[in-house]
């Protein structure tokens, strides 16, 4: 009975140190959205893409052009397997590389948001969306970091 309570009392007290423990964590939140509108490379990368529109709708205008001066249906249904497949091509590489831009944005945000927590001693980043009340806003301060 005496181990018992011996070990009730460690038990308890080592809750009560971990819920101290628990008390001192800072918790912090970033909008992403704000981010996104606001940083420089994201919207590079939306500029791009709205660019990279224009140039298919083009090609798709042009193509169609081109198939509806076409002499018979032969040469209609060569052309347009021709140039459906150049705008398909085109289009995989704008895909591509719109991928690449957006993991490379992304791993750059994530590794600017740990800077940022680490610099103000934040053991926890969540989204804004995710946040009732509480925590330190940290966007501004990424913001700046990105924008650097």
């Amino acid at each position: 009975m005496k181990k018992f309570i011996i070990s009730l009392a460690v038990m308890g007290t080592m809750l009560c140190a971990n819920l101290g423990a628990f008390a001192s964590q800072t918790i912090g939140f970033v909008d992403m959205s704000k981010i996104l509108s606001n940083y420089t490379k994201a919207q590079e990368i939306s500029n791009n893409v709205k660019n990279q529109q224009t140039e298919i709708q083009k090609m798709i205008t042009e193509a169609r052009n081109q198939v509806q001066s076409a002499q018979n249906d032969q040469e209609k249904t060569e052309l347009e397997k021709k140039l459906s497949e150049e705008i398909q091509q085109k289009n995989n590489i704008f895909k591509a590389d719109y991928e690449k831009d957006v993991q490379a944005l992304q791993n750059n945000i994530i590794a600017t948001v740990k800077k940022v927590a680490d610099n103000k001693k934040i053991d926890f980043i969540f989204k804004k969306d995710n946040i009732i009340m509480g925590g330190k806003d940290i966007t501004d301060d990424v913001l700046a970091e990105l924008n650097k």
